[in-house]
């Protein structure tokens, strides 16, 4: 594969862009459109001779925006491409682009049917910024043996990559459980992590599937409420954190509700810095100035007299 060094003028229209090896190309940026618009084209898009005329090989983008703008586009031919040649091409060709985990990945879905998993790993995960060996790596290669249903949510950032690794240990049937929770919903690293490990182990301790957690917390009645995202997922993980540690969701609950007794309308901070494994509480205010000192300490003195300090010292109540 090489690039021929004639740069021409063609019809926006004449050319195709519906290759597979155009794994980014949903990703028109509003500064590209106006440079576009008002500049012009400075950079040539790559194109291929296919079977029915001319292929796209990079630049879908600017093909996209001047095909809106009906204005010709500037390109330069590509010749001898193959599969992977084409796709390390757009590789080289949004080498600019900073990349998540969920582009990584469909990356690697382009290249893994093309090559041997030691290629894989050596030659393309280098051009997507992972280090082979690294625990990235490991990640995304795993990713390639997961379902296909739960590759497209990695795929369209539903999921972060950390997520494969607890969901590599379920069986299909906890993972189909567990399906519904992701697939209408953008996670976060911590929440989609704690969140699978705290149903998982629960599962594996109490001897049961995973379903039968997710139905005694009481999940799918959450994701019927029509909550937002937001609010649907901040639910689904006190859910499954409480049912993994109820002893400790008890605790907890029964010491914020004394300290924000203690602390309600003052500047103060009432906390239990270390779930509970020693006793007493971390109590804090930010000062600005000798004015808010004295009235800090004021708020201090009408405190120590609130009887809910004793919950804030025994949480767990009489029977501890």
């Amino acid at each position: 594969m090489h690039l021929t060094n004639e740069i021409f003028t063609a019809s926006a229209e004449a050319v195709r862009a519906g290759g597979s090896h155009l794994f980014w190309a949903d990703n028109i940026t509003e500064s590209l459109r106006k440079s576009l618009e008002e500049i012009g084209q400075s950079a040539p898009i790559l194109v291929h001779a296919g079977s029915n005329g001319l292929e796209l090989a990079a630049g879908a983008a600017r093909l996209a925006v001047l095909t809106e703008l009906d204005r010709p586009v500037l390109a330069r031919m590509v010749e001898d491409a193959d599969a992977v040649g084409l796709g390390l091409l757009y590789l080289a060709d949004n080498a600019h682009r900073e990349l998540d985990d969920a582009m990584r990945f469909k990356a690697l879905q382009y290249f893994a049917p093309l090559m041997d998993a030691e290629t894989l790993e050596r030659d393309i995960l280098p051009r997507l910024g992972v280090r082979p060996k690294s625990k990235d790596a490991r990640s995304l290669m795993d990713w390639l043996k997961m379902p296909a249903e739960w590759q497209a949510l990695l795929g369209r950032g539903f999921l972060p990559l950390a997520a494969g690794t607890i969901l590599g240990r379920m069986s299909d049937a906890d993972r189909d459980a567990v399906l519904p929770l992701f697939s209408a919903m953008s996670w976060s690293r911590s929440n989609a992590v704690n969140l699978l490990t705290w149903l998982f182990e629960t599962g594996q301790m109490a001897g049961c599937p995973v379903a039968e957690v997710m139905a005694r917390a009481g999940m799918d009645d959450i994701l019927g409420q029509g909550l937002s995202p937001k609010d649907a997922i901040a639910r689904l993980c006190a859910a499954a954190r409480q049912v993994r540690y109820p002893e400790l969701t008890r605790l907890r609950g029964r010491f914020d509700a004394a300290a924000r007794t203690v602390t309600g309308g003052t500047s103060w901070k009432l906390v239990q810095p270390d779930s509970f494994e020693t006793d007493g509480a971390e109590l804090s205010v930010r000062i600005a100035d000798r004015g808010r000192l004295a009235r800090a300490i004021e708020e201090l003195r009408a405190m120590a007299d609130s009887p809910a300090w004793e919950a804030v010292f025994n949480p767990g109540g009489n029977d501890e």
